[in-house]
């Protein structure tokens, strides 16, 4: 185990140099080899055909050959060392962000550990509290990101990552990455949703732009609006009805309205738009698919389900809609809602609050998958 001490004093650049050095080498022992063979064995196969010429030939070659291996294997001795020195880079730069952060916050590091009272602005309220933990998160998750970097570093750095930390970073921030240049082409693909029908990055950037911003026209219980509002951004075509328009039977939509809300709301939207009840039924039925916790990506939509008997809600009838906009490589789900508002926190600290306040919950996690267009 690399203890905080050796992690923060490593000389990465050293590690820089010693491939580097590798690398030269291998230039070397290649450019040698071509000399043997240009300068040396050339012309003895030119002026000197008898056995000793030839002998002497065929081990000039073997030199030659030899040295050549030797370059190809420095080369992956470089490779290697490039391989270490961007992981120790990674790991001390995220560990120099962490540190600085807790700085801010009036902390101090000793032995590895956080000491000292913290000094920042204390969250009045449970809300405040965890959106404050979640960007706290975000900016540790994002440090080693190379933000405006040339598009060549960019597509060292990715692929410097294993294929699992590619896997985690896209599923954790999929909003940054493909604004990156450099990337390559279907890692844009499979963030934005390879059937091309809904672009979950909009769907996603959406929510964490607007999660405490106030809608146009603000429903009661405005957790669908905001989720239908995002789905539109995400670029889901309506589904009306011929003659009823959107307050058909199965559709989804809304129109611009004549600005008066209380008529707006029950002409110009549909039952499906700002009732949680009422998308969850709509999305299944029009080719969305359940997925489990384990399976559950960015672009997706979280319902609850009230299973306990409640007073304030309908026993087994959902009653609450979010978008997930993050999944963090520990495996935890973030959402992002309104009523309440909030950003990037923990499906399971939710959950948990729901729980306390209106007893058992049944969550249901929906994948869209337009069917009408």
């Amino acid at each position: 185990m690399v203890a905080y001490h050796d992690l923060y004093g490593c000389r990465v650049d050293q590690w820089q140099k010693a491939a580097d050095d590798w690398v030269d080498l291998a230039r070397r022992s290649s450019s040698a080899a071509e000399d043997i063979r240009a300068q040396g064995k050339k012309p003895l196969d030119d002026h000197w055909a008898d056995a000793t010429g030839k002998t002497a030939g065929k081990r000039l070659e073997d030199l030659a050959d030899r040295l050549e291996s030797g370059g190809d294997i420095m080369k992956g001795v470089a490779m290697v060392l490039d391989a270490l020195t961007h992981s120790m880079g990674y790991a001390q730069r995220t560990l120099f962000h962490a540190v600085e952060l807790a700085g801010e916050h009036g902390l101090s590091i000793q032995d590895g550990r956080a000491v000292g009272a913290y000094t920042g602005a204390v969250p009045t309220g449970p809300n405040e509290i965890l959106v404050e933990a979640s960007h706290l998160e975000f900016d540790i998750l994002r440090a080693d990101i190379p933000i405006g970097k040339d598009p060549h570093l960019v597509r060292t750095w990715w692929d410097g990552l294993t294929p699992q930390q590619q896997k985690d970073l896209m599923r954790a921030d999929p909003v940054t990455l493909p604004d990156l240049k450099g990337l390559p082409p279907e890692v844009g693909r499979e963030l934005r949703g390879p059937d091309g029908k809904i672009d979950r990055v909009e769907m996603v950037r959406y929510a964490l732009d607007h999660w405490d911003k106030k809608d146009d026209l603000k429903f009661d219980n405005n957790c669908a609006n905001f989720t239908s509002s995002a789905l539109e951004a995400g670029g889901m075509q309506k589904k009306f009805d011929f003659w009823m328009g959107p307050r058909g039977d199965n559709t989804w939509g809304r129109e611009s309205g004549l600005g008066w809300g209380w008529v707006d709301q029950r002409a110009y939207h549909s039952r499906s738009w700002a009732q949680a009840k009422g998308l969850h039924e709509f999305l299944v039925r029009n080719g969305g698919e359940e997925v489990t916790r384990s399976d559950a990506r960015p672009g997706d939509i979280i319902f609850y389900e009230q299973v306990a008997p409640d007073p304030d809600e309908p026993q087994g009838e959902i009653y609450h809609a979010a978008v997930v906009t993050s999944v963090t490589p520990d495996g935890a789900i973030k959402l992002t809602q309104h009523t309440s508002s909030f950003q990037n926190v923990r499906l399971d600290s939710r959950v948990h609050v729901a729980t306390r306040n209106h007893g058992e919950q049944r969550v249901h996690i929906v994948r869209p998958h337009p069917d009408w267009y």
